[in-house]
């Protein structure tokens, strides 16, 4: 749902009235409004706003359960997971569907598991979980905004093709997650310092409720599925490596999110060689070459990168006495600032 220098581009005859309008004149013909109004809540309300919060809280949330640097950046990656099975979800929701509808029930079920999660977040204090627990139910919270994101994602490309959509639809999902996370990160900036991380997740609530409404009013728009619902066997089976690809894909998530947890150093990377080996022979099984090997030239960059995120997160927000003479920012210039200047 990113745009590039072409979204910027576009997105900035956005601010004219002409504009304005031409591109909602555009998206109402090519979407519809109940679509459009899905959209918005998916990319400003999840994806952009309600998403800025949750990650903005989890520093000072973290900290406050002592966990150490190395220890955030490892639940911060549990936290993640959803994001990495999008794949295997696509797949479900095209041959498992859930009820009548391929799409729907994945919505929903999605929306009551980020509804668990918050409440389990805001409980967190009071019950006294731990950073693991803690960082299980952030991850739920993300498998509704990883759900809608891929779901909204796939029908606005297909309506894209159908009704002969262009670059309208990108500028809109880019201007939609811009502001969303600038909304985001001035009320970071607003409430971090002074009243916590809980207002943040409070704040994100109600989005999670407009998407389970949307999402139950059929706001995305599907036929029923054939026979009524059941598994798809002829679709599950025209692509049975790929469905072996993706399924794996989130096993192996699962099992690198586990070994987090669970695991020493050593064993750790033992699970993340064999996933990662494993998940790269299966990808010049099932996908063209072409892909795989860009998939595998990806793979070879992110691993190259030496990812020092969560210790420097609790070095620049340190205090006097962890670390003297250090940075000390607030939350609110870390989290907020720096995020509202970067947009």
């Amino acid at each position: 749902g990113g745009g590039g220098k072409g979204g910027g581009a576009k997105a900035l005859s956005v601010f004219t009235m002409a504009g304005a309008r031409d591109l909602a004149q555009t998206l109402r013909l090519t979407f519809g409004d109940r679509f459009l109004g899905f959209l918005l809540i998916t990319f400003f309300g999840l994806k952009g706003l309600s998403s800025t919060l949750v990650n903005t809280a989890m520093l000072p949330m973290f900290k406050g359960l002592g966990a150490a640097g190395d220890e955030y950046q490892l639940a911060s990656m549990v936290a993640q997971i959803p994001w990495a099975m999008k794949g295997f979800v696509g797949v479900l929701s095209d041959c498992v569907p859930i009820g009548a509808y391929h799409k729907r029930g994945y919505l929903v079920s999605s929306s009551f598991l980020a509804l668990t999660g918050f409440i389990g977040l805001l409980a967190s204090p009071v019950l006294g979980i731990g950073v693991w627990p803690v960082a299980v139910l952030v991850c739920l919270v993300n498998v509704q905004y990883a759900t809608f994101d891929l779901l909204a994602e796939g029908k606005y490309t297909e309506l894209m093709q159908r009704r002969g959509g262009g670059s309208e639809a990108v500028t809109f999902v880019w201007l939609c997650i811009n502001v969303g996370g600038l909304a985001g990160a001035f009320a970071t900036l607003g409430l971090v310092d002074s009243h916590g991380w809980q207002p943040l997740l409070k704040l994100g609530v109600p989005f999670v409720l407009l998407a389970l409404l949307a999402a139950c009013r059929g706001d995305l728009p599907e036929e029923r599925a054939r026979g009524g619902g059941g598994v798809q066997w002829a679709k599950l089976m025209s692509e049975p490596r790929l469905f072996g690809l993706a399924a794996f894909m989130a096993v192996g998530a699962l099992a690198v999110a586990a070994s987090a947890a669970v695991l020493g150093s050593r064993g750790q990377l033992a699970v993340l060689f064999f996933v990662s080996v494993s998940l790269s022979v299966l990808a010049f099984r099932a996908l063209p070459a072409t892909l795989a090997k860009s998939n595998l030239y990806m793979f070879l960059v992110s691993i190259a990168y030496v990812d020092l995120s969560g210790p420097l997160s609790y070095y620049y927000t340190a205090n006097e006495h962890c670390v003297p003479d250090g940075p000390g920012f607030s939350y609110s210039y870390y989290l907020a600032v720096t995020n509202i200047v970067g947009a």
